[in-house]
Parts: structure tokens; C-alpha cells; sequence
């Protein structure tokens, strides 16, 4: 976990300052169109996960998805 005293050192300064530049040279390479950033890291992560070197967490489903989840597991209490 990062605390606001690693934020003051400047070693953690320039990593903070090169992930900044990253990202912005990643959204400007995408137009700074938000659907075309989203299909970027969306494409890393395939090609990341392909790789097997990563764990991933998948993500939970929306709401409506679990709400029919907690519906379903409570009419198989229920019998």
C-alpha cells in the first residue's frame, strides 16, 4: 500500500511521473475516445492472460445478474 509520506519521496515521484506519461501517451494513441481506451486495456488484458504469467480476478456480475443469483440459490433453499 502506497501512503502519502512514499508520495513525497522523489524516487516514488518519477515512478508516479512515468505512469502518468504512460497512460497519457496510451490515451492520446487512442484519440482520448474513451470507448477506444477501453478496447485498448481490454485487448491487453487477452493477450496478458493468454500468457499465463497473471492472475486475474474476474469481474462480479452487474446487479440485475445477481439479484437473479440470490433469487435462484433461494428457491433451491426453499424445496
Amino acid at each position: 500500500m502506497v501512503t502519502r509520506e512514499d508520495l513525497l519521496r522523489p524516487k516514488m515521484n518519477e515512478v508516479v511521473k512515468e505512469v502518468r506519461e504512460m497512460r497519457m501517451k496510451i490515451s492520446e494513441k487512442c484519440g482520448h475516445d474513451l470507448y477506444r481506451l477501453l478496447a485498448h486495456y481490454q485487448e491487453v488484458g487477452k493477450r496478458l492472460r493468454k500468457t499465463g504469467k497473471y492472475k486475474f480476478v474476474e469481474p462480479e456480475p452487474p446487479a440485475e445478474e445477481k439479484s437473479t443469483l440470490v433469487e435462484s440459490s433461494e428457491d433451491k433453499v426453499a424445496d
